[in-house]
């Protein structure tokens, strides 16, 4: 019983803070249920896909409707790529050893954060191929769609193997390779961690991996943390978003390699 207060008391902080950068916390709330509960990897990452899941469907009707971050076309577009991949990625997970998801979840974060330290964007020239003009919450951006497809695809489904919506890795795609601002792909990633959560939730539980009691459980608070965390995003400059979103990632990465040797 105490084992599960903790629980719920830690990954409501996680749900509260992750809000505030447009991101499911999923990087620290697979770590979290591993840790303090007696629960397999792959129960765990079903349940840490339906969490995000959850939070995802919270956090989105903030950012689209109070902040107008959520570029809806270009949002619906990836998202197609991103559920597809999530679901495969969860449906054949498991036939991979959980060593194997632990370590391929640490590389994943670490990769990301590296990504949002480079602090650079591609510079894309409008009129070229694959480049899209957008116009969009009072202001316009060219985004490559061709640059972001394959990346996208291949981050999604190993998000949907270890349990992850793959936002971590997904953003600083989208703002390295896609040239898009880091505020709408922060905000735009809330309907894609909707799409790649949902999908590769369902690829876990087709192989009957949920504990529904935990997932339940958790589930309230994540919706009550989410809420409050997205209401503050905007009060952060884009800076401390950047190298603050960093820094999560790279403690739960440590955090999980720890998990793994120990």
């Amino acid at each position: 019983m105490i084992e599960i207060i903790a629980t719920v008391a830690l990954i409501f902080t996680i749900s509260l803070v992750f809000s505030m950068f447009g991101k499911g916390g999923e990087e620290l709330y697979l770590p979290v249920i591993l840790t303090l509960l007696s629960i397999s990897f792959y129960v765990a990452a079903g349940v840490s896909l339906f969490l995000i899941l959850l939070q995802s469907i919270s956090m989105i009707f903030v950012y689209s409707h109070k902040h107008k971050l959520v570029d809806w076309k270009l949002a619906l577009l990836l998202a197609v790529v991103v559920g597809i991949s999530s679901f495969l990625g969860g449906f054949v997970s498991a036939s991979v050893s959980a060593i194997y998801l632990k370590i391929t979840f640490a590389v994943f974060l670490l990769i990301s954060a590296f990504l949002l330290f480079l602090n650079k964007t591609k510079e894309v020239k409008l009129g070229k191929f694959g480049v899209w003009h957008r116009r969009f919450s009072g202001g316009e951006y060219d985004v490559h769609i061709f640059y972001l497809v394959v990346p996208i695809a291949v981050a999604a489904f190993l998000a949907g193997m270890v349990g992850i919506s793959g936002g971590g890795l997904i953003v600083p795609i989208a703002i390295i390779l896609g040239g898009i601002p880091i505020r709408i792909a922060m905000g735009t990633n809330t309907f894609l961690v909707l799409a790649s959560s949902s999908m590769g939730f369902l690829g876990h539980a087709v192989n009957g991996r949920v504990d529904w009691s935990l997932c339940i459980i958790a589930g309230v608070v994540i919706v009550a943390g989410s809420q409050i965390g997205s209401h503050l995003h905007a009060k952060i400059d884009e800076k401390n978003l950047r190298i603050g979103l960093a820094i999560i990632l790279i403690f739960a990465a440590l955090w999980m390699v720890v998990r793994t040797i120990v």
